[in-house]
C-alpha cells in the first residue's frame, strides 16, 4: 500500500498552520496565529495620542478575539511570545464535560486547557476558519487604530 501521496497531502494541509512554543527548544509547539504588527501605519499625531489609540485598539482586538473564539467553538484565547504576538485558542471542559467559556482556573473539577489538534481534520478546519476570522479582525483593528488616532488628534487640536 502506497501512503506517500496521502502523507504529502496531509503535510501540505498542515504547512500553512504556524506553530509556536515559548521554550528555547521548540518542544510543546502548538497551533498559533501570528498577530504581530511589525510597524503601525503612520498617523500624523503626537506620540501620546497614537499610543492611546494603539492601546485602545489592542484592547478591543483581544476582547473581540475572545468573543470570536467562543463563536468558533473554543473556550477562549491567550497570547504568547515576548511581545504577545501569538494568539492561541484553547478549549477547556469542566468535570461534567461542558465547554468552559470563561477562565476560572484549572484543575480536576474545572478541567484543563487543550490546544487545537490540527492533525484531526475537523479541528484543523475549525482552526483555519478561526484564523481567517482573526486575520480579518486584525486588519479591522489596524484600521480602527488609524481612525481613532486621527479622531483623537483632531480633538486635541480643537482644544
Amino acid at each position: 500500500m502506497n501512503t506517500l501521496g496521502r502523507s504529502k497531502a496531509a503535510a501540505a494541509r498542515r504547512a500553512d498552520i504556524q506553530f509556536h512554543s515559548d521554550n528555547a527548544t521548540g518542544s510543546n509547539a502548538h497551533p498559533a496565529i501570528n498577530v504581530k504588527i511589525q510597524r503601525a501605519p503612520y498617523v500624523d499625531a503626537p506620540e501620546h495620542i497614537t499610543a492611546a489609540a494603539w492601546d485602545e485598539a489592542a484592547e478591543s482586538f483581544w476582547k473581540c478575539a475572545g468573543t470570536l473564539a467562543i463563536e468558533h467553538g473554543y473556550s477562549g484565547v491567550f497570547s504568547e511570545g515576548r511581545s504577545n504576538g501569538w494568539l492561541v485558542p484553547y478549549t477547556q471542559h469542566d468535570a461534567a464535560g461542558k465547554l468552559v467559556t470563561h477562565w476560572t482556573g484549572q484543575g480536576p473539577d474545572k478541567g484543563y486547557p487543550r490546544y487545537p489538534n490540527v492533525e484531526n481534520a475537523k479541528e484543523r478546519r475549525q482552526f483555519v476558519t478561526f484564523r481567517t476570522a482573526i486575520e480579518a479582525l486584525l486588519r479591522n483593528s489596524i484600521a480602527q487604530y488609524v481612525e481613532l488616532a486621527g479622531e483623537l488628534a483632531e480633538e486635541g487640536q480643537a482644544r
